[in-house]
């Protein structure tokens, strides 16, 4: 998704939210992307023009998620996890 601006990527996040269960049911949207503020400062230099936490949180909301996780993995990298609304 880093290569979509965040208009963008809400409407792929919409799209994604439609098409699985609720949390209770073990719906989520999985994400591998780059993550400005994790891994070390010398691979930082090179995701300036990438998002930060704050910046995927409101792109996850934004497209109706209620909640999400981060979970750094690779360098730079985490996997995003967002969560939609839990079944009413």
């Amino acid at each position: 998704m880093h290569d979509w601006g965040d208009a963008d990527c809400v409407k792929i996040l919409k799209n994604c939210k439609k098409a699985i269960p609720s949390k209770e049911r073990g719906g989520k949207v999985i994400i591998l992307d780059i993550m400005v503020g994790a891994g070390s400062s010398s691979e930082q230099k090179h995701v300036e023009t990438q998002r930060d936490e704050q910046e995927w949180k409101n792109i996850i909301f934004e497209a109706g998620f209620s909640d999400y996780k981060i979970i750094p993995v690779l360098g730079v990298r985490s996997i995003i996890e967002a969560y939609p609304q839990k079944f009413m």
